[in-house]
């Protein structure tokens, strides 16, 4: 890369995600780690331990805030650009300076490997790498990229600037929206679970003829398994992110721009509200209805419906707060029941 400290407040200036600068304009080459910088390296700052850092590295531009300003710009030969939320500066500055170019693999726009049928409609701009399929009447919109080994079954929707990373499965009838991002190995539109039993307790399948829908913006990580519903749609939607090896039963409604880390897993008929966040290896139980603003941490187990935003943790959940007060007691357990029999038995000989 190659900008200036000058041409990065002009372009994210107006937005309001950088609102100063602080110091002479400067290149910038590298967008690196505090912790491994240097001269022409742009880092990001919004800690008071890592002073210390750009005063041993002399990396050439910070992004940091406010309060750091007046720690910052004694350094000398230092320019300082300041942003009101460092996290999304660094975010939006990485993604439009340093994000991974899928250019540089330089395949042809439709790799001659590829099979796409006939009745696919693909963009100007999409492009598809080697040993792609594509099924019948796929619609696929501009500037998308079906990287390799992918497969699309037949009447898929996929919109604008989206990435589909290799090995992915994107099953018949799901739609998936602009600026998504699905990782590798990823099943969207698996058959749902769902079977019935006779007398003999032997199992029926029930046929999952429903479909996916991933609204914009969504991103699901590295082998996450989405299950097409019943009869009408799963949907995740707009904005959430996914973490890898996370699973969404059939029929289960996502709201929007919630972060659900890895090994999540909801099961059937769900519904989960807006801006919900879940640590790693959260479980919900079916047809669970969870309210907009809850984080789910500690292995939460879900088992009830949260009608109620706050933190909550543990099997089945708590809040927060009477989580961490059992899990305290729960630790002298054996001591107080020790206590407890001391006490019985001193009761006992006194009468």
């Amino acid at each position: 890369m190659k900008t200036t400290a000058a041409e990065i407040l002009a372009t994210f200036s107006p937005q309001g995600i950088i609102i100063e600068m602080i110091g002479p304009d400067q290149p910038v080459l590298r967008i690196a780690p505090i912790e491994d910088c240097g001269p022409g390296d742009l880092v990001f700052a919004d800690k008071p331990e890592f002073v210390a850092m750009a005063v041993a590295s002399h990396p050439t531009v910070v992004v940091t805030s406010g309060k750091m300003k007046a720690q910052l710009s004694a350094v000398e030969g230092l320019t300082l650009l300041l942003a009101p939320n460092v996290g999304l500066a660094h975010a939006l500055i990485k993604q439009r300076y340093a994000g991974r170019q899928f250019d540089d693999a330089d395949w042809p726009q439709v790799h001659p490997s590829a099979v796409v049928h006939e009745t696919a409609v693909l963009a100007a701009t999409t492009v598809v790498e080697p040993r792609a399929v594509i099924g019948r009447n796929v619609r696929i919109g501009e500037r998308t990229r079906i990287m390799s080994g992918v497969v699309i079954e037949h009447d898929v929707q996929i919109g604008n600037d989206t990435v589909v990373h290799p090995n992915a499965v994107i099953g018949y009838g799901c739609i998936v929206g602009h600026e998504s991002d699905i990782g590798s190995g990823v099943v969207i539109g698996s058959e749902g679970f769902g079977f019935a039993w006779d007398k003999t307790g032997k199992t029926y399948t029930i046929p999952q003829t429903g479909i996916v829908i991933l609204e914009d913006r969504v991103r699901l990580g590295a082998n996450c398994c989405i299950d097409r519903a019943a009869y009408r749609t799963t949907r995740i939607g707009t904005g959430t992110k996914l973490d890898n090896l996370c699973h969404v039963g059939h029929n289960v409604q996502i709201g929007e721009n919630c972060l659900l880390t890895s090994m999540f897993c909801v099961a059937g008929s769900t519904t989960i509200g807006n801006r919900v966040m879940a640590s790693g290896q959260t479980g919900i139980l079916d047809h669970m209805k969870i309210c907009d603003d809850v984080v789910l941490v500690h292995r939460a187990g879900v088992t009830g419906d949260i009608e109620k935003p706050g933190v909550y943790a543990g099997l089945p959940v708590q809040p927060l707060k009477e989580y961490l007060r059992n899990t305290a007691v729960f630790r002298i357990l054996s001591e107080m029941r020790q206590r407890l029999l001391t006490l019985e038995r001193r009761d006992g000989s006194a009468k």
